[in-house]
């Protein structure tokens, strides 16, 4: 009757749904296009200065384009400036997340207890905006 709540469940792990992106894969074509893509994005964001909405946007395409790129210090710079903009839940949220958790585990791997610090209170601080984006919807 209870044979199957005991048995042991199977311990096989299941990849992320979303793979990393990284420059691993990309040609040289591939990597200059998106390089000039970052450079167009960023003359964008330079000429925008009174819209946030826009600027958030951007933002968060040049975020997404640095993590294709590789690089991720420049992606969390853009997406914190994106989130700076404009607090919400959404791509720069979920991205930033990812990538404070990923400089985290890079961070505890070279045992730098600063940067450990460092990337948890980046998570924190993500994690106390979201409460008030939670907050702020419910009228709170």
């Amino acid at each position: 009757m209870f044979g199957s709540l005991f048995k042991k469940k199977d311990t096989q792990r299941h990849p992320s749904a979303v793979p990393k992106e990284g420059n691993q894969s990309l040609s040289t074509t591939e990597a200059a296009a998106l390089t000039k893509k970052v450079a167009a994005l960023t003359t964008q964001i330079e000429q925008i200065t009174d819209d946030k909405d826009k600027r958030h946007l951007l933002y968060n395409q040049l975020g997404a384009t640095q993590v294709k790129l590789g690089n991720d210090l420049e992606a969390i710079a853009a997406y914190e400036a994106s989130v700076k903009d404009k607090e919400e839940f959404g791509d720069a949220y979920n991205a930033l997340l990812n990538l404070y958790e990923t400089q985290r585990k890079q961070a505890a791997k070279a045992k730098n207890d600063d940067d450990i610090q460092k990337w948890v209170t980046k998570t924190d601080a993500l994690l106390d905006m979201s409460k008030r984006v939670m907050r702020s919807g419910f009228g709170c």
